[in-house]
């Protein structure tokens, strides 16, 4: 009997040194809250991002960012501009719900933020909400607007090097 005691406890003590799961909506379209993602400069200037781009969502703790969950594409037609409610899991957040930081970054669909070849933009770090179980997940009330800038082709990144050791050459003589 001593002996099942023992490992119970020890169960008991294994569950509690655990944090749990959090979760949270990420949404940026709902009840009071209507911040489309748009275009910022190029061809697509002040139109709305669609389904041809991805946003990721990611955790900022201490300066660091890690990604949460698998990208979700943008919505396409008359959704343009939104991402479609998705609930994200934050692994070993606590042992109760509570406030964390994140952001979010966008980019072509298919890629990453750093690969990115046309736009990609990034939200400010905000507070969102985060529940562990029992209590149902509710949605980012205090999303931040971003929007997509156009990615510089290397081509033009080289020119303006060039361009910039040209100056400097030139002013050394």
């Amino acid at each position: 009997m001593k002996k099942v005691l023992v490992a119970a406890a020890l169960v008991l003590a294994s569950l509690s040194a655990h944090a749990l799961d959090g979760q949270l909506i990420l949404s940026n379209r709902g009840t009071g809250l209507d911040k489309p993602v748009k275009f910022l400069d190029g061809p697509k200037a002040g139109g709305n991002v669609d389904g041809a781009y991805q946003l990721q969502l990611f955790r900022v703790n201490g300066g660091s960012e890690t990604a949460v969950g698998s990208a979700v594409t943008f919505r396409t037609g008359n959704g343009a501009g939104y991402f479609p409610n998705t609930t994200f899991t934050i692994p070993n957040f606590g042992d109760a719900s509570g406030t964390a930081q994140f952001l979010v970054k966008a980019f072509d669909l298919g890629m990453n933020f750093d690969t990115a070849t046309t736009y990609r933009g990034a939200s400010s770090v905000f507070d969102a909400t985060v529940n562990v179980a029992p209590t149902p997940p509710v949605a980012t009330s205090n999303f931040p607007t971003f929007g997509l800038t156009q990615v510089p082709e290397p081509s033009t990144i080289a020119l303006a090097v060039l361009g910039g050791a040209a100056l400097l050459f030139r002013r050394r003589k």
